[in-house]
């Protein structure tokens, strides 16, 4: 990927496009490139934080570690979304693995640099906090619906936030969305089974295709 189709990437980006070009520009210049394959970790907990990424292509996991050593999916993020900036911010180590769902292009922007940015653009610090806010949020929703709401539910609405994340077909399995929801393999393919002989969805290969929004949003 070329200067130019980075510089292209940043302005797409929510956070990076609040910049002005030559600071966007200089980013794609000054910023390393890297590429993983599918399953690859990134980033492991305990690590020093250097950088903040930019997914550029694909797809990660972000994932804890259970008391018994489980390794359990908080999240995924797509191409356009930042990972790694909170220990950059405070200075401590990464809290969770990164792992690749699928092979994933990855723009890593030096720390320094990155405070920079924060420090120089009010409306690009505006937009971090924004984000950082919004996924305190979906986590207490995820804690919430985990406490309160069966797993059919739960699914539906998190293929809703997939889906419109990330368009009408999915690249992810049925372990990692087990992951994602705190339950067994076994019971998230039976529910997607029920979802898609209502005809909510369509299951492929490592793939979940949308059929119906308004069917998995009226799922209770």
């Amino acid at each position: 990927m070329n200067v130019s189709e980075i510089a292209a990437r940043l302005k797409q980006a929510r956070l990076f496009r609040v910049l002005p070009r030559r600071d966007r520009d200089a980013l794609a210049k000054g910023s390393t490139v890297m590429t993983f394959g599918a399953d690859s970790i990134v980033i492991y907990r305990g690590d020093s934080a250097e950088n903040v990424y930019l997914i550029l292509e694909g797809s990660v996991a972000v994932e804890s570690m259970s008391s018994h050593g489980k390794s359990i999916s908080i999240s995924s993020l797509g191409a356009g979304e930042v990972f790694g900036e909170m220990a950059v911010l405070d200075g401590r180590d990464r809290s969770a693995n990164i792992r690749t769902l699928e092979p994933a292009s990855l723009l890593l922007i030096n720390k320094t640099r990155f405070r920079g940015l924060l420090t120089e653009n009010p409306d690009f610090a505006n937009e971090v906090i924004l984000d950082l806010v919004q996924r305190l949020r979906r986590a207490d929703d995820q804690i919430e619906a985990i406490m309160f709401f069966p797993l059919k539910r739960r699914l539906a609405e998190l293929l809703l936030e997939l889906f419109e994340a990330r368009g009408p077909e999915l690249k992810i399995t049925q372990a990692d969305l087990a992951n994602r929801l705190t339950a067994t393999r076994e019971k998230v393919n039976v529910n997607l089974q029920v979802l898609q002989e209502a005809g909510a969805i369509k299951l492929g290969r490592g793939r979940v295709i949308l059929l119906d929004a308004q069917a998995l949003a009226r799922v209770k």
